[in-house]
């Protein structure tokens, strides 16, 4: 019987420890002063349509607007082995110093939301210490953004069954000063 027991407990233990370990953890990005991108691995996803994640926020999103500003990127979707082919991400810019908003930016079949502005929009404004939660979904050949309770949309390029999560990028043509620090939690990926 005692047999039995330790055999029911060393079960239970490994089906603990599954679960633990399958469940999607916080994870910190951080993109060192004068950098573009930063820690993290590529992640090739096959056959997603959506992603669904969650941020966090600090005082280290704050910075003095360069004077080519762009949209930094939290965490975004592509399709293909391109990202400027067909791709969404969720960005954010600080605006005079103190003011976070967030949005959406994608590239649809090449084209770039600096040569067509509907690829590109403000969502909403986020604060430092804050959780956020987005939902990034393919569907009816758009891109749709469910950024807590708002909602923003532009058209997608073409669909590949396969393509990459899209780690935090500052700038395009400017970095920063200070070390910028991202903690995600993919739900969905």
């Amino acid at each position: 019987m005692k047999n039995q027991n330790d055999l029911f407990k060393v079960l239970i233990i490994i089906v603990i420890l599954l679960f633990t370990s399958c469940t999607n953890s916080w994870k910190t990005y951080i993109v060192k002063a004068g950098n573009h991108s930063g820690t993290g691995t590529l992640q090739v996803i096959s056959g997603v349509d959506e992603i669904e994640f969650k941020f966090k926020t600090d005082s280290t999103w704050y910075y003095k607007m360069p004077a080519n500003p762009g949209w930094n990127k939290i965490r975004g979707m592509s399709d293909g082995h391109h990202q400027l082919n067909s791709s969404a991400r969720l960005g954010y810019q600080c605006f005079d110093d103190s003011v976070l908003v967030v949005g959406g930016y994608c590239y649809m079949n090449g084209v770039s939301p600096q040569e067509n502005t509907d690829l590109k929009g403000i969502i909403d404004t986020i604060q430092p210490g804050k959780q956020y939660h987005c939902i990034i979904r393919r569907e009816e050949g758009k891109y749709k953004f469910y950024f807590e309770s708002k909602y923003w949309e532009c058209q997608a390029g073409d669909s590949l069954d396969w393509g990459y999560l899209l780690n935090p990028y500052i700038g395009g043509d400017f970095t920063l000063d200070h070390d910028w620090v991202v903690k995600i939690k993919d739900v969905k990926p």
